[in-house]
């Protein structure tokens, strides 16, 4: 069930579409909708002590006048909104707003923000810091948004690993809702054929019991797991991608390229992830 849903605000235009996903879901889901207004402090306030200067208490005030006038043009627009909602202020460096916006999600059931270097602030720790010390689901929209807000096709990336697992059980709601599941697999090419098409052996049946018919797609490896995945994703149609996040240690992930890695960097489909 979701009740309570996180949406980071920035200020920027990323606002309305997240703000459009998750007014659709929180309708959906008769959810509390809280949204987070971010206001980030000047990066020259991270190197060391500022200075007490003119243009340092300038910067400052600018800043908190910008700040002001977005937080008066969102309650404007959450006055509208017809689902239980509130707005929050969070103020602080981009070092650790992240984690102060990752402790208000842990009483959340699920965060919406965009995709990690999507974001035209280019704040990405800011949704790492949510997704990896939230303990809930991640929806990573695309930049611009797309048309459709409804999940109706959806393709889980399952692998029987535990980061699946975790994105499987914060997806349930949406795999319930849908109309299509699609459980999307990339074969190892270190094992065997029959040992590959083990992986869905046991993940059917629960989904099953959960009254969820789901299809199993197999791929042949190739480099690029994630590209081929997002591949399937557009081939079926699906309007969502389920993803566990770094399946194999993070430092590994990014040395290598892994699917996580290049989901977040190029998917042009929402990614609902969890760690």
């Amino acid at each position: 069930m979701i009740k309570d849903i996180v949406v980071q605000l920035t200020g920027s235009d990323e606002d309305d579409v997240r703000l459009l996903f998750a007014r659709e879901i929180a309708t959906a889901h008769n959810a509390h909708l809280i949204g987070v207004h971010l206001h980030l402090l000047p990066d020259l306030l991270e190197v060391g002590e500022p200075t007490r200067s003119s243009y340092v208490q300038g910067l400052l005030e600018e800043s908190e006048a910008a700040a002001n006038a977005a937080f008066v043009k969102l309650e404007a627009t959450f006055s509208q909104l017809e689902c239980l909602h509130e707005l929050r202020r969070l103020h602080g460096l981009a070092s650790g707003i992240g984690g102060e916006l990752a402790t208000i999600a842990r009483t959340a059931d699920l965060f919406i923000g965009t995709r990690p270097y999507g974001d035209i602030a280019q704040h990405h720790k800011i949704e790492e810091a949510v997704l990896f010390g939230s303990g809930r689901g991640s929806l990573f929209l695309p930049p611009g948004g797309r048309p459709t807000r409804t999940f109706q096709t959806i393709l889980v990336a399952w692998d029987g690993s535990r980061a699946a697992a975790r994105a499987m059980a914060e997806a349930m709601p949406f795999l319930k809702a849908g109309d299509r599941v699609i459980l999307g697999n990339v074969a190892d090419p270190l094992l065997s054929e029959k040992e590959n098409a083990a992986v869905f052996s046991n993940i059917l049946p629960h989904l099953e019991r959960h009254e969820i018919s789901a299809s199993p797609i197999q791929l042949p490896y190739r480099s690029g797991t994630g590209e081929q995945l997002e591949a399937l994703a557009h081939q079926q149609g699906a309007d969502l991608i389920v993803a566990g996040a770094y399946g194999h240690s993070k430092l590994i992930e990014w040395a290598l390229g892994g699917v996580t890695r290049g989901l977040l960097r190029y998917s042009t489909l929402p990614l609902l992830m969890a760690h």
